[in-house]
């Protein structure tokens, strides 16, 4: 899956993507199922693949899903099944794939499986259809309107967000991230992104002010100090119209200096690996 952001760092603060995404919708088995769910031994099956899944075995999740599918013949059972592929498609960068696999399971499911809607969502990023992505999300939006889990829908809120903003519908984009931090007032990752946007936009000003607020809720990891680097970094190089370290040291300000280094030792401070700020550290910072 591409990064979210333009800056990578920022996929580290997106906490639990689409949490509600990983549940599978029950559903009444069709009459001439033997089974009203999917058998033990599918459902342990289906729970191997999806940990396989997870751990990056995407080859080894789909030769699983695969082979259970005329097993799984329940209509939970084949959701299951086909959301897995779907999921493994995409771990394979095999969109085309992945889409037709979610698709099978929206029909089974009656176009309400969360599992499959992400899945597409994702795959539709991945070809660059980002109004077919944002489709997807909305689906899971009204989907889940009446679900507890607050930070999973503040999440959807957000990823529709990136995807506006990318789409430059920015005022739309702004509203829907106003929508997940109304949902998840606490989480840090929110301004980050809005921070992410500041920063595309050439406004550090904004952008470190977005990253205070992160700060604020918590959010002081070394990731933290390497995103605020990126975006100091970034207004400095756009100010003296180069990225050459050398001519940024002679060119930067004691306290303009001062700020970014206090950034780059926080990220090294903090054992961030990071070769960029570690070099940029060694020759310019005392």
């Amino acid at each position: 899956m591409p990064n979210l952001y333009r800056f990578p760092k920022r996929k580290l603060y997106l906490r639990g993507i689409l949490i509600a995404c990983s549940m599978l919708v029950l559903h009444a088995a069709p009459a001439d199922a033997q089974l009203i769910t999917m058998s033990k031994e599918c459902r342990e099956a289906v729970a191997s693949g999806d940990a396989m899944n997870v751990g990056g075995d995407h080859q080894g999740a789909l030769d699983l899903f695969t082979s259970i599918s005329e097993e799984c013949d329940t209509k939970d059972g084949r959701e299951a099944v086909q959301v897995g592929l779907a999921t493994a498609h995409n771990g394979l960068a095999q969109y085309a794939e992945a889409i037709a696999a979610a698709d099978l399971a929206l029909e089974v499911s009656k176009q309400d499986s969360l599992g499959a809607l992400h899945e597409k969502a994702v795959a539709l990023e991945a070809q660059g259809d980002l109004s077919g992505a944002k489709n997807q999300y909305l689906a899971i939006i009204e989907l889940t309107e009446n679900n507890q889990d607050t930070a999973a829908r503040a999440n959807n809120y957000a990823k529709v967000a990136d995807l506006e903003y990318r789409s430059d519908n920015r005022g739309t984009a702004n509203e829907y991230l106003d929508k997940a931090i109304e949902l998840d007032p606490d989480n840090p990752a929110y301004n980050v992104q809005r921070s992410d946007w500041a920063t595309n936009e050439g406004d550090a000003a904004r952008a470190n002010a977005e990253l205070d607020r992160a700060a604020a809720k918590g959010g002081s990891s070394p990731e933290m100090y390497a995103i605020r680097f990126e975006t100091n970094m970034k207004s400095m190089q756009e100010k003296y119209g180069t990225d050459n370290v050398q001519a940024l040291r002679s060119s930067m300000t004691p306290a303009e200096t001062e700020t970014i280094c206090r950034d780059a030792s926080g990220a090294i401070e903090n054992w961030l690996a990071n070769m960029r700020i570690e070099m940029f550290a060694a020759l310019v910072c005392k």
